[in-house]
């Protein structure tokens, strides 16, 4: 009777054959591996950090613009011949926000009537973001006397 030696267990149940084809992965290709990873991650971060900057921009320009018309609603609301450059903030709601306006009469010229700058004036509206001072959002609107107050 013949008797075998006893042989390691993993030496025995083997699932793959160890030859130099498929030996695994080289450092080389592993390098090219986790560059490629990194770059793709590189990418996506860049991306989303561009998104957040549109986005806090975005929301800076539709609060800025509410303020605007609210601001131009208090100049119609004014005496036409008080009206003149000021500036300011919009208190402790919006404390990052400055504003400053620019009140003068067109000149004849540059609207096309003869007497006009009597009863029109262009206010100029700029809103600036004092936290970053990257943003501003600026509007130009022309006021018209009422005249039945001026009788």
């Amino acid at each position: 009777m013949w008797i075998q030696p006893q042989q390691h267990f993993f030496a025995r149940h083997r699932a793959l054959p160890v030859c130099a084809d498929n030996a695994g992965f080289s450092l080389f290709e592993l390098l090219v591996a986790i560059t490629l990873i990194a770059l793709t991650f590189l990418t996506l971060f860049g991306i989303q950090a561009d998104n957040v900057g549109r986005a806090e921009e975005a929301r800076f320009q539709a609060l800025a613009s509410r303020l605007a018309q609210q601001k131009l609603v208090e100049y119609n609301l004014q005496d036409f011949t008080s009206l003149a450059d000021e500036s300011g903030n919009f208190g402790p709601e919006y404390p990052g926000l400055h504003w400053q306006s620019r009140v003068h009469a067109p000149s004849d010229e540059a609207i096309g009537l003869a007497g006009g700058s009597s009863w029109l004036k262009q206010v100029e509206l700029s809103i600036q973001s004092t936290d970053a001072g990257r943003y501003e959002y600026t509007v130009r609107s022309l006021l018209v006397r009422n005249m039945e107050a001026a009788r």
